[in-house]
């Protein structure tokens, strides 16, 4: 019969983690799980990006390098008038560097045959229009692309989307929410009073007590 693991093991618990959005540098941000973009502008300098997920809200964020992964859904929505936003492969000439890509080129053909098709996929029309982006990525998806204004003349509007494979299973998010909180103890208690394969926390395919050490260092090590 299975030892069960008591309720104020809580007190081992150290803190907690999340792991959707990470901000690696001043311009580049780490967005694991699928969210919902939205876009304003300032003026025809900029695209402002805000979204929201399980590590905060982020808003007016200044044409961000963002850095997706694949098997997540992504949409893309703009939010005031004019500057269609379309999303290119990394045909487009482009210069500069994180937060502050230009596009070298005023040329409409090269940024239309540099957007990825269906052209009308990846074209977000302006506010009041609902024409967003939504883009499943797989991982035929991993590499560099650029998004941009469609107007000719809005160079500035640019920026950098990396998309990378999808990280290896957060363990010790037992209950699969995205974050690692105490709830997930709770989780894994049940696991392993059920024996379900949650519990195994250290990787030896079998569910025992030394799992809920392995759990206590994956939960402090977070995702």
């Amino acid at each position: 019969m299975k030892t069960l693991i008591p309720a104020a093991a809580f007190a081992l618990l150290a803190g907690t983690a999340s792991a959707e959005t990470t901000q690696l540098g001043p311009d580049t941000y780490k967005v694991d799980a699928g969210v919902a973009f939205t876009m304003s502008n300032d003026g025809a300098s900029s695209y402002l990006f805000s979204w929201t997920d399980s590590s905060g809200t982020f808003t007016d964020i200044l044409d961000p390098t963002f850095i997706l992964s694949s098997g997540e859904t992504y949409t893309f929505t703009r939010t005031t008038s004019a500057h269609p936003f379309v999303i290119c492969n990394d045909t487009l000439p482009i210069a500069g560097t994180d937060g502050s890509f230009t596009r070298t080129t005023s040329d409409g053909a090269v940024i239309d045959a540099a957007t990825l098709t269906p052209i009308a996929d990846f074209t977000a029309d302006p506010a009041p229009t609902k024409d967003l982006i939504s883009w499943t990525l797989s991982d035929t998806d991993i590499a560099i692309y650029y998004y941009t204004c469609r107007v000719t003349g809005h160079a500035d509007m640019t920026g950098k989307i990396e998309v990378v494979a999808a990280d290896e299973p957060c363990l010790p998010d037992v209950n699969g929410d995205g974050m690692v909180t105490p709830t997930d103890f709770t989780a894994w208690i049940n696991a392993f009073n059920n024996n379900l394969p949650e519990c195994d926390q250290n990787g030896d395919g079998l569910c025992t007590p030394t799992d809920f050490t392995a759990w206590i260092a994956n939960f402090n090590a977070g995702c």
